[in-house]
């Protein structure tokens, strides 16, 4: 097939054109989603891989700007997905097989990366293939559930995983059998992604893995923000009839379900949102293409699943989110028509309560809300109820039943209609629109009236009209004060009913659109009898829409009773005012005249009743002609009228009478069509739809129309030429002023009426007329002519002229002036502003008014999503109008040439280009709105604007106002597009920023910076003119003559201004032509080779530069600038051009390093460009910061990647100002200048290394150390052993404390693997190893110089991977780990800290390479090698846990009792030197809390670094020693202890092979002696089986259980409360028949006590008279408030027993009485909003006892 050779080529293209595969990569991304079901084509993956690669995850040759590389990033990535499905069969295997060993160390940001592009990349359909068949087996899924939990707490990685998991599941749920073995382990994670707080665990995990900034810009898909998304898709599909799915669904429902209560709320709300929102989309989902499926979910499984997010809904419903309450209300809208009979009735109740409620009004609007969108589902049930003579009768009452209370709910609600309480009113017009979209039409069923509601709509109908006439008699305006000039078709006084979110005007359509005949004139005569009787400006639009609504209707009966009384009454009113004769209609008024005005009064009344007229005439279609006359009185009278305001309003009049004279809109949008029982149908996009009558103009409108345009537009034109051209006028400028005022208000007026119904420009020539292809549509019939459009462009440009010279001051007529400009030459711009906000309407209202395509109470299965047929009609009409925006600008013909810019066009553009630039900021923004669409629409104008753009920022002569408004429109799009396609337009534009520092005020700098940093950002490449520019091409400025002349500002020859220094700067950088390709397809030319020579130099010579920002841009620009340089080892090889340009920058760079000094003078400026932590009032540095300059170089794109590249979970590590961009650069420079280069900066290195006291220039040195290091050239292997090494240790020794993070860093970047897995080791790095092994002197072994070894060593086995084998590396690591444990008991406290620290690196290291490579021996490893290091790392696991567990009971007893055995040992070995110290290390007690508290920084470490999984084992069994020692005497290791447990509840879930262990140590420690241990293990114990909820064994939770229980009887107080907490919580998650079990023991103990069966009143028994101890009676007490505060907001069978048997217990003495008040006030608070409702679970009796235990009676009353 040559369609998919095709596409294969494209994916082909060279990696160095972005912008061309932007276009291709939509093009297709288009194809691929529209037609994908239909295409039998096969996409290789590896080419889209490279191009992801190549361009963001490797240096490129030359400047891109940040927003091309997201732009391209975006369309790359999406077309990745749509391709997919068309990987071929071995696509899978393959990828998988390429990123798969990166996983091995999960350290290395490698791994983040190849997380990403599995997700990516791998196609998720992999059981459904031949080839594929195998590649999804339960070993596969066993490998990624592994590598899924090895990285904990980290939210990227765990969305990538759950992601995969997710389309993975939703393809393969039906044909794999084993994913029932993995829903415990997937139910962990998911549990463990929610970060709510459990017990006393933060919320928020303290450990996070960072991302590197390259990875979070590449797979950036909302993983920052929450998984729950993906989540919710994988717990769809993985239930199956009778799996285990459902069941852990349900719990993980108890456990979440708290954390929706209002009074729960936190940060992790809105993932709870999500997670509640996107269960019921893909449920529906699921449900929808469950056709055919083997694993079909059915009635029990739907109901489950509808009660489980019933739970989750109630508690949402009046959350202080509200996001969580809209989808709580939404959900339950959808889940309706799923299982009604289940969510129903619970909306309704909940709509009686917020009704009957005194304390919690807040909730009415919700509950009203609620109501709205289940309102369909009502009826729709009781219709099938009634239809079928069968009811499906519930607990509490059936659908009809339930529709009763849409009926008492329709009279009820009308109260919500208040002015002062705007979301209410809202809320309640939501439930107006919901009703009357279902039922069809409204009145009496004698009337033809619906039968689906039955209502007395006469009454209701009355009732709501005086309710709203009340409103907009209350109502206040938003906005008072409008702007100045308003626009003649809209108004700024508008109040909440108009805002985006209102149903005001859909409530108006439909009531009048609905009602019988009867009905409606009933209605019509009130409106009218409101409307004449009232005047009302601060709601004037919402009356207006009103009578609109009416008139729409019915026009023949509306108009004559609403609209004619108010034309004659304005008529009436202004007939014996003073009238101008601006109109044109009649004779003009004196001067004297113009000056007397209007009264106040009525003025307000005049323009109130023309603005309604406005409004409400838009839709009266041919009624209007018999009004012909007295509308062209009305017209004139307004335009006559001595008053601005009140000619406006007659502006919008003409307006609105033109438009409904020659628009298309639909007739009978809100037609009725009728269902079952009078139910109106809704219609779903996906049907054939019955097309609706449209509104097709007669010719008497047409012609009506044409009169208007020739009184109002063809006249006010030819007045407008004669003013403007007749100087002799200017003798009354004000009278003048005012008529132009009216001629320009006419001219617009008449121009947004007719819209695009006047005939464009021509655009095409006479030849291409015919052949040329346009978008088809119309917004109306055409009027007038392409003459008139053309006449008024004319006339424009003469007013425009006029304008300019006399009257260049008035801001209001160059407004207007502005405004009717853009309607001529934008055509098609006013319909396109009205589907925009349609379209806005749309996703507004189409989710409210949505019927789900599976629908379980009509048995319906559609196709698509059923709306109401009003709404679909109102997209349709939007959709018209877009098209009718859009066939001026989509002219499809096969010249390009033959596309013309009428003169006329021209000739506006220069108006406005120069109004753009006018001194007044009001008219040069709504100039430079009208410019830039014009371009958009005529790109060949910016050519012609760039002269006067530029100019107005490089001549003196111009004002700053002219540079502003340029600003504003260079910074455009269109603007930057056309100066990457023409290169003399870009040198221009570059120039004339470096001239324009004339213009040195504040917004004028800013202006000017803010335009060069958007030009960075969206810089895309020179223009292809750039190079054949060296040709001589006439009028061509050369690249390498504009480089010189940059250059040459830079160097200072003009005196610049240094803020200007810095762009020029900058320039060059974009002027950089590539050395070499990452292909061979492009040879960069000798002129552009040397251009970039000469650019290399400049920045070099920058670095010796007196102006600090220069320098952090010269690195940044050098490190893109300089290439790995021919000294390399091995030597850097390529094709001659690439060695040319090499040889090149050799020469650039050994040539500057030869000058005198000059290496000095760059290593000591390098060095105050360091900001340290604590310094502030620095001059370099407030310079900085202030300067724009700096968001320069923050938005450079990133030319090297992030260092460093394995997880940093400490400061000390990386370095407090250590700069890796530092480092980089002074290796590149001695990978280009070889020895020339090492041998310049020896000198300056050694001077900067001896000053100690100076952390800038020991900053400096450690980063050129660093660099030399890795440079992996000769001559540095060469210098390692003559000076390199000693200066390096020297360094290292003498460092201080505050310069030693710096020198760790450079350890550790100076070890830093190379590679894209980081494994290929750097030639020095086994000798820097060496060097930092080599045991210290013992007479200078001091304390801080044993720290500084321990944190060096660290830094640099950081940096060796735990995934490849090496011989020398283990038994490094392994002599090092032995050496470690001899200091676990240092005396020195930062010693004991280096020394877990370093321990954890160690071990981690080690556990991980035995468990990676186990059976797999190096060759050059010997057996008994492995032997010995495997048997010492055994030996070192099991001296750590068995010495912490002696000290541990050492410190706890505080005496000197022998700890014996291997520990003891452990403990005597203490110190780094021999028994020589014995006496000095103190006593045992003293070692042991050493040696526990080096323990605990191992552990601490362990959590901190994502290191703990391979050490799980050891951490297992330290985990009782940590629980021993929380509270000890030893305050500080009580407080470590505290530390090291709070990281545990943080950390991620043990895994199976290990949590038996934690539950058997957390055992242990619950029944230890020391009270203060169990109170520490019962606190754990709550997050532990939180956490492990669904991989806890049967046997492990029932030994939990008891363990729990028993300690109700603890003689301890707080161990008992504390029990007693933890039982709450755990039977909130527990097994049902467990926690039945406990509480139907608890229930017969009491009754067995109090002798109270059933629900009678037990007796309140006195002091001591249950014969019971006080402990006994407490554990009884104490169960039963485990019980109660298990349902904090529930209100179930069993509860009001409890509570009324815990009240009998408040006589009891302490501490008996303290819990019975705690817990009952503690129900009290919990159960207090929806008491209401609750209370009835109570008997009387049972009530009466609440009542008598508290003083607040009244409440539980």
């Amino acid at each position: 097939m040559e369609g998919p050779e095709s596409g294969n080529e494209i994916f082909r293209i060279k990696v160095d054109f972005p912008h061309i595969h932007i276009r291709w990569a939509q093009l297709l991304s288009k194809i691929l989603k529209k037609f994908r079901s239909k295409l039998n084509l096969t996409v290789e993956w590896r080419p889209l891989y490279k191009i992801v690669s190549e361009t963001h995850f490797k240096r490129r040759q030359s400047y891109e700007g940040l927003a091309l590389k997201q732009i391209h990033l975006e369309q790359i990535t999406s077309l990745i997905r749509r391709c997919r499905r068309f990987f071929p069969s071995t696509a899978a295997v393959e990828i998988w097989n390429e990123f798969r060993p990166a996983f091995d160390d999960l350290s290395h940001n490698s791994a983040l990366e190849a997380a990403g592009f599995t997700c990516l990349f791998l196609p998720s359909n992999l059981d459904g293939r031949d080839a594929t068949s195998s590649f999804l087996t339960r070993d596969w899924l066993i490998e990624v559930m592994r590598i899924w939990a090895a990285m904990p707490n980290c939210r990227f990685w765990t969305f990538q995983w759950a992601t995969l998991m997710s389309r993975v599941l939703k393809h393969s749920h039906d044909t794999f059998d084993h994913w029932e073995d993995f829903v415990p382990t997937l139910f962990t994670f998911y549990l463990q992604s929610f970060e709510v707080p459990v017990g006393r665990a933060s919320a928020s995990s303290p450990i996070q893995r960072e991302i590197p900034r390259e990875v979070m810009v590449a797979f950036n898909q909302g993983w920052s923000f929450s998984a729950s998304k993906v989540h919710a898709k994988s717990m769809v599909y993985l239930i199956k009839p009778n799996g285990a799915a459902l069941p852990s669904l349900d719990v993980l429902v108890d456990l979440l379900e708290q954390y929706f209560h209002p009074s729960n709320g936190g940060h992790w709300t809105s993932s709870l949102e999500q997670f509640l929102q996107h269960l019921v989309r893909y449920f529906l989902k699921r449900l929808s293409k469950q056709r055919g499926s083997i694993n079909q979910l059915g009635e029990m499984e739907r109901s489950t699943f509808v009660k489980a997010m019933l739970r989750l809904i109630d508690r949402g419903q009046y959350s202080k989110t509200p996001a969580l309450a809209s989808t709580a209300a939404s959900t339950a809208s959808t889940l309706a028509f799923i299982e009604p009979y289940a969510v129903l009735p619970l909306i309704v109740s909940r709509f009686y309560s917020a009704m009957d409620t005194i304390t919690a009004t807040h909730q009415l609007q919700t509950a009203v809300t609620s109501l709205a969108l289940v309102s369909r589902a009502i009826i729709l049930a009781s219709a099938k109820e009634e239809g079928t003579e069968h009811s499906h009768m519930l607990d509490t009452e059936s659908a009809t039943t339930l529709k009763d209370t849409l009926v008492m709910a329709m009279f009820s609600t009308l109260m919500g209609l208040d002015a002062n309480d705007p979301p209410k009113t809202l809320a309640t017009m939501q439930f107006y629109c919901s009703v009357l979209s279902s039922i069809g039409a409204l009145g009496d069923e004698s009337d033809g009236g619906s039968t689906a509601l039955s209502l007395d709509w006469s009454q209701w109908l009355n009732e709501f009209l005086s309710r709203l006439f009340t409103l907009l008699m209350h109502l206040e305006p938003s906005n008072q004060s409008g702007p100045e000039i308003e626009d003649s078709s809209q108004l700024s006084s508008k109040t909440f009913l108009l805002e985006g979110d209102s149903y005001y005007r859909h409530v108006l359509e439909l009531l009048f659109g609905r009602l019988t005949k009867s009905l409606y004139q009933q209605a019509v005569r009130k409106v009218a009898e409101f409307l004449h009787g009232q005047v009302l400006p601060g709601a004037v639009a919402e009356i207006g829409f009103l009578c609109s609504a009416a008139v729409y209707a019915n026009p023949q009966y509306a108009v004559p009773q609403l609209l004619e009384p108010l034309i004659n009454s304005v008529l009436s009113a202004l007939a014996d005012t003073p009238s101008t004769g601006f109109s044109g209609h009649g004779s003009r008024g004196s001067s004297a005249e113009f000056k007397v005005g209007l009264s106040p009064g009525l003025e307000l009344s005049v323009r109130y009743q023309l603005n309604v007229l406005g409004i409400a005439l838009t839709f009266s279609g041919a009624v209007l002609l018999r009004y012909n006359d007295l509308l062209i009185e009305l017209i004139s009278a307004a335009f006559d009228a001595p008053s601005k305001k009140v000619n406006e309003a007659g502006g919008r009049v003409l307006t609105s009478v033109l438009s409904g004279m020659v628009s298309f809109y639909p007739l009978d949008q809100f037609k009725i069509i009728t269902g079952i029982d009078g139910v109106e149908d809704w219609v779903s996009n996906k049907d054939t739809l019955e097309c609706p009558v449209w509104h097709l103009p007669e010719a008497a409108e047409l012609s009506f129309a044409n009169q208007l345009l020739n009184l109002h537009l063809e006249r006010s034109l030819a007045d407008l030429r004669f003013i403007c051209q007749e100087k002799k006028l200017e003798e009354n400028p004000g009278q003048i002023k005012e008529q132009l005022r009216v001629l320009l208000l006419r001219v617009d007026a008449s121009l947004h009426g007719v819209q695009s119904s006047l005939p464009d420009f021509q655009l095409l020539s006479e030849d291409e007329k015919g052949r040329s292809l346009t978008v088809a549509g119309a917004a109306g019939a055409s009027v007038g002519s392409r003459a008139l459009r053309e006449d008024a462009a004319d006339t424009l440009h003469t007013v425009f002229m006029y304008l300019f010279e006399k009257r260049a001051d008035d801001t209001a007529l160059l407004m207007l002036l502005v405004r009717i400009i853009d309607t001529v030459v934008n055509f098609g711009w006013s319909e396109y502003g009205h589907w925009s906000q349609e379209r806005q309407l749309w996703r507004s209202v189409s989710k409210r008014f949505s019927e789900p395509k599976v629908n379980y109470i009509t048995n319906a299965d559609g196709k698509g999503k059923r709306r109401p047929r009003w709404l679909v009609v109102e997209i349709v009409y939007a959709q018209s109008a877009l098209r009718a925006s859009q066939a001026g600008y989509r002219h499809y013909s096969r010249d390009t040439t033959t596309h013309i810019v009428p003169s006329h066009v021209t000739a506006l553009t220069n108006d406005l280009l120069r109004l753009s630039l006018h001194r007044y900021d009001a008219v040069r923004t709504a100039a430079a709105g009208s410019l830039l669409k014009v371009m958009k629409r005529f790109p060949s104008l910016v050519k012609e604007c760039m002269p006067m753009l530029t100019s107005s920022l490089q001549d003196p002569a111009a004002i700053e106002d002219s540079a502003l408004g340029a600003c504003q429109i260079l910074s455009s799009r269109s603007i930057i597009r056309h100066l990457m396609q023409d290169w003399n337009d870009l040198v221009e534009f570059l120039m004339a920023i470096l001239n324009s520092s004339h213009h040195d005020s504040v917004k004028a700098q800013a202006a000017i910076n803010e335009i060069f940093i958007v030009f960075n950002v969206r810089f895309g490449g020179l223009p292809a003119r750039a190079w054949s520019s060296q040709k001589g091409n006439t009028g061509d400025v050369s690249l390498a003559d504009f480089v010189s002349h940059i250059k040459s500002l830079g160097d200072g020859a003009g005196n610049m201004h240094w803020r200007y220094t810095i762009m020029a700067q900058a320039m060059l950088l974009l002027l950089a032509a590539p050395g070499q390709s990452s292909t061979d397809s492009f040879e960069p030319s000798n002129t552009a080779l040397e251009t970039r020579q000469l650019i290399t130099g400049q920045f070099l010579n920058n670095l010796k530069s007196e102006l600090p920002p220069l320098r952090p841009l010269s690195v940044a620009a050098l490190l893109l600038l300089l290439q790995p340089g021919p000294y390399k080892v091995p030597a850097a090889q390529g094709p001659p051009k690439h060695r040319a340009a090499l040889q090149l920058a050799k020469q650039s760079v050994a040539t500057i390093f030869q000058e005198e000094k000059y290496a000095e003078t760059v290593v000591n400026n390098l060095g105050f460009d360091h900001i340290f932590a604590g310094e502030s009032g620095r001059s370099s540095r407030s310079m900085l910061l202030s300067m724009p300059e700096l968001g320069l170089t923050a938005l450079l794109p990133s030319f090297v990647r992030e260092w460093p590249r394995t997880r940093t979970w400490n400061a000390g590590m990386s370095g407090e100002a250590f700069s890796s961009n530092h480092a980089k650069f002074f290796k590149r420079l001695v990978q280009e200048g070889g020895e020339t280069v090492l041998i310049a900066v020896r000198g300056p290195l050694e001077v900067a290394v001896q000053s100690i006291e100076e952390r800038g220039k020991q900053c400096v040195a450690a980063e050129l150390v660093a660099g030399v290091l890795h440079s992996d050239v000769q001559s540095v292997l060469d210098a390692w052993s003559v000076w390199i090494r000693p200066l390096l240790r020297k360094a290292l020794l003498q460092s201080t404390v505050e310069s030693a993070p710096e020198w760790a860093a450079c350890v550790r970047f100076a070890v830093t693997g190379k590679g894209r897995l980081g494994r290929n080791a750097p030639l020095l790095r086994s000798q820097v190893l060496e060097s930092l092994v080599e045991p210290l002197a013992q007479s200078s072994a001091s304390t801080s110089l044993v720290t500084k070894r321990l944190m060096f060593l660290r830094a640099a086995l950081v940096e060796v991977s735990s995934a490849s084998w090496s011989t020398s590396n283990v038994l490094y690591q392994s002599t090092i780990l032995s050496e470690l444990m001899s200091c676990m008991t240092h005396p020195a406290a930062q010693v004991r800290e280096g020394v877990g620290n370093l321990m954890c690196v160690v071990a981690s290291n080690l556990e991980h390479l035995f468990a990676l490579h186990k059976g797999v021996i190096e060759a050059g490893a010997t057996m008994e090698e492995t032997l010995v290091v495997d048997e010492s790392v055994k030996k070192w696991s099991f001296e750590m846990v068995e010495g912490a567990t002696a000290a541990a009971v050492k410190i706890q007893a505080g005496t000197g009792l022998s700890l014996g055995g291997t520990a003891l040992a452990a403990l005597g070995g203490v110190g780094p030197s021999s028994s020589a110290n014995e006496d000095d290390e103190g006593t045992e007690v003293e070692a042991a809390s050493k040696w526990m508290e080096t323990t605990l920084y191992f552990v601490i470490a362990s959590l901190k670094s994502g290191r703990a999984v391979p050490l799980n084992g050891i951490i297992v069994g330290l985990l009782r020693p940590i629980l021993s020692i929380q509270e000890c005497s030893d305050k500080e290791l009580s407080s470590l202890a505290k530390r090291a447990l709070q990281l545990l509840n943080s950390a991620a879930p043990f895994d199976i092979d290990h949590i038996d262990g934690a539950v058997i140590a957390v055992l242990g420690a619950a029944t230890d002696a020391n009270w203060h241990t169990r109170v520490s293990a019962l606190t754990f114990l709550q997050s532990l089986v939180y956490r492990h909820t669904f991989i806890l064994g049967g046997d492990a939770t029932e030994a939990l259980w008891r363990q729990v229980q028993d300690l109700l009887s603890d003689p301890q107080l707080e161990v008992r409360e504390s029990a007693a907490t933890t039982l709450s919580g755990m039977l909130k998650g527990t097994d049902s028949k467990q926690a039945k079990a406990f509480r139907e023991q608890v229930t017969s103990t009491v009754s067995s006590l109090q002798g109270s069966p059933g629900g009678k009143k037990p007796r309140k028994r006195g002091v001591g008279e249950t014969g019971l101890s006080i402990n006994a009676l407490h554990r009884i007490v104490l169960g039963l408030a485990a019980c109660i505060l298990s349902v904090p907001y529930d209100m179930p069978s069993w509860l009001p027993e409890m509570v009324t048997q815990l009240v009998a217990f408040s006589r009891e003495p302490a501490p008996v009485r303290s819990t019975v008040s705690k817990t009952i006030a503690e129900f009290r608070r919990t159960h207090s909003d929806t008491w209401s409702f609750q209370k009835a679970a109570f008997s009387d009796d049972q009530l009466e006892v609440l009542s008598d235990l508290t003083s607040s009676a009244s409440y539980f009353a």
